[in-house]
């Protein structure tokens, strides 16, 4: 053998007699290394290029490559060591590489990767066939940060107090796992519940409310979610509180709540306690609707008696019951609606006596287009059954027409203007309570125990027979047979109200 031949012509230094392992300098400020006719390596001022097929092995077989810093201030610089563990001890071969990254203060970071085909089962790190592991130093001990696998992602494998964070492209907390608390933030970095959403989520076609923050605390059994509509001007809300009450509110205003001991309040934050079960107060009509069958079944299940009670202002006022299969309306009286011809409203006093008219009353709605929504209006003047309207019905607007309400038994009526009349409807009971703007129904009592206004020159005594006076007031029957001009007959001479006329009223059954 030559021995080492240095070519001065092309700047190479040749170390076999081949002349195939070299290193040389043809282009300027480069240094290209070569074993066996293959370049290994390319030295330049900036880079180092190890050339495709080359494999670095070290000395000692550990297959490691470390690069170290030549800081002195630290015990160890930053590092990169790639190896593959090969060695006797129990797990080792489950390693198929690692990278570690250290710096100072013993700062050491490790990735793991796991080989697919060989896991020993009794590995004490708990790996699995073709992982990814993130190791961390956190205050000198060793955390796995970072797991992956092939059937999932682990973040915080190690349950160290380490916080994961989520990032979007208009929102730095997305999503936020606090570690410290157990606690998840969406859109907050500091959630005070076990999730916290906080906000504002845009609002979808055809939709103008938007999500502003959902908490929920399993320490107080809590759970809260808030909206907000497109203006920004009226929030909703659903939760429970500390003592396990569910209740929705509207604009910080309790409309429903679901009590901790089964009760239900609608429109008020406690319950009647009189008539506990469901207590309703509400600005609205409670409806049950269905498309068929009864919207209501009121069941008693063992025995005769109440099945519903009225109450008004906690004083009970009627009941319905049941004795066998007799069903009792209890301080029954029958009404109907009337009207005055003129629509108008005067001042009547109860128990007055009512004619009919030999007219009908007409009662008009408007209703949207495909006639799922109606609401009870007066008709304008100018406007006729069929024109247009735009109207406004629990707060929501909508198109349809003016319709004529399907009523087939309602007529008008007066005062009662003639003695003796056989035209008697009924006595006045009150104005109606609708709400119904420019509408000016009656309601007209016709059976039942009720009262009836007395002229205030006539006494009448219990088992007396009345009729109309003529002027709205009743007098005695001339006789003791009911007749077609029979309005009522008199159950006590007791005076329950005296008008300013002199007129005054007696209980009575009516028979109209």
């Amino acid at each position: 053998m030559a021995g080492v031949q240095i070519d001065g012509v092309n700047n190479k230094i040749d170390f076999d007699d081949d002349q195939d392992t070299s290193i040389s300098a043809n282009t300027d400020d480069t240094l290209v290394i070569e074993a066996g006719g293959n370049t290994l390596a390319t030295f330049t001022a900036t880079t180092l290029t190890i050339n495709d097929g080359t494999t670095i092995t070290t000395a000692d077989n550990t297959d490691t490559l470390t690069l170290v810093s030549t800081d002195t201030d630290a015990a160890a610089g930053p590092n990169l060591h790639l190896y593959r563990n090969q060695g006797t001890d129990e797990g080792d071969d489950d390693v198929l590489g690692q990278i570690k990254f250290s710096g100072r203060n013993d700062n050491a970071q490790d990735v793991l990767f796991y080989r697919q085909d060989v896991q020993s089962s009794d590995v004490s790190d708990g790996a699995e066939d073709g992982q990814v592991r993130h190791l961390i130093m956190i205050n000198g001990s060793e955390t796995e940060f970072l797991r992956m696998n092939p059937t999932g992602f682990i973040f915080n494998e190690g349950s160290a107090d380490l916080d994961f964070r989520v990032e979007s492209n208009g929102n730095a907390n997305m999503l936020f796992v606090e570690g410290e608390t157990d606690r998840v933030g969406i859109g907050t970095n500091d959630p005070d519940m076990i999730l916290d959403i906080t906000g504002t989520v845009t609002a979808g076609a055809g939709s103008d409310e938007k999500l502003q923050q959902w908490n929920i605390d399993s320490d107080n059994v809590k759970a809260e979610i808030e909206y907000i509509d497109a203006s920004a001007n009226r929030g909703y809300a659903i939760g429970t509180s500390t003592q396990h009450d569910f209740s929705i509110r509207t604009d910080d205003t309790i409309r429903l709540k679901v009590h901790y001991g089964g009760d239900i309040s609608i429109g008020r934050t406690t319950v009647d306690t009189t008539n506990a079960g469901i207590s309703l107060e509400a600005a609205g009509t409670a409806a049950l609707v269905r498309s068929s069958g009864p919207c209501l079944i009121a069941n008693r299940l063992t025995d005769d008696g109440e099945i519903i009670r009225i109450v008004q202002a906690g004083t009970t006022e009627g009941t319905i019951s049941t004795s066998g299969s007799t069903v009792s309306y209890n301080a029954f009286t029958g009404s109907h609606w009337s009207r005055l011809a003129d629509n108008s409203k005067p001042t009547i006093l109860r128990g007055t006596i009512m004619e009919s008219l030999d007219s009908m009353i007409n009662w008009y709605q408007a209703v949207n287009s495909n006639g799922t929504v109606k609401k009870e209006i007066a008709l304008p003047d100018g406007k006729s059954v069929g024109d247009a309207v735009t109207f406004t019905h629990n707060g929501t607007e909508y198109t349809g027409v003016y319709a004529k309400e399907n009523d087939v038994k309602h007529v008008h009526s007066k005062i009662s203007t003639t003695a003796d009349s056989t035209r008697v409807y009924g006595v006045f009971h009150c104005w109606g309570h609708d709400n119904i703007d420019d509408v000016n129904d009656m309601e007209i009592a016709q059976v039942g125990t009720y009262i009836i206004r007395i002229h205030k020159d006539v006494t009448v005594a219990a088992g007396d027979l009345l009729v109309s006076n003529g002027d709205g007031t009743a007098k005695k029957q001339d006789d003791d047979i009911i007749r077609s001009k029979t309005v009522a007959k008199v159950n006590s001479n007791i005076k329950v109200e005296t008008y300013s006329d002199g007129s005054y009223t007696v209980p009575c059954t009516l028979h109209c």
